[in-house]
């Protein structure tokens, strides 16, 4: 739970658990990630160990088959955009749809908390960021060049925008911001 008491205190509550009976992280778990008063769901596509997950966001949408009114909580989940699209076209066929692949995100357990992590290859080192300056030069510190130039991995990680819980997925959107 956060030590600062701020937005939905639902989400304040809920966030930093693993409500799955085993306390463990599997393939397939779901994952709800808690905002200011929002909260958007993931779920783990691979798990390489406790630590080091691999997640993807649901594609959520409102449940169109019900007659609800602005501000219902009625969500439906689809793993990929396409099922989410081949849903909506039911009812709205003349819209145009994009079915863009699925994203995967890394997530690692560091300092008592769930970063994203960025791998880094030796490829990396000589690729140019948007204002034409070298990785080599710009990003990496002295001990990642050596790693990397050893054809070693490198990581950095930032910080997930919200805290996180296993085993619930609870969409929930705040129309009153």
């Amino acid at each position: 739970m956060a030590n600062k008491w701020y937005g939905n205190l639902t989400n304040r509550f809920e966030e930093g658990h693993n409500y799955n009976k085993d306390k463990q992280i599997h393939v397939g778990d779901d994952i709800t990630m808690y905002w200011y008063s929002d909260r958007t769901c993931y779920y783990v596509v691979d798990v390489i160990d406790q630590k080091h997950i691999i997640v993807a966001p649901y594609e959520v949408c409102a449940d169109h088959s019900k007659e609800l009114g602005m501000g219902h909580q009625e969500w439906l989940y689809f793993k990929t955009r396409k099922e989410k699209n081949d849903y909506l076209k039911q009812f709205f066929p003349d819209h145009d749809y994009r079915d863009d692949e699925l994203r995967t995100e890394h997530w690692m357990f560091r300092n008592n908390k769930w970063k994203r992590a960025y791998k880094y290859t030796t490829e990396d080192l000589d690729t140019e960021n948007m204002f034409g300056q070298k990785l080599r030069d710009v990003y990496f510190t002295p001990s990642d060049i050596k790693k990397l130039e050893a054809g070693k991995d490198v990581y950095k990680y930032s910080k997930l925008p919200g805290d996180v819980s296993f085993g619930v997925r609870d969409y929930y959107y705040d129309y009153s911001f």
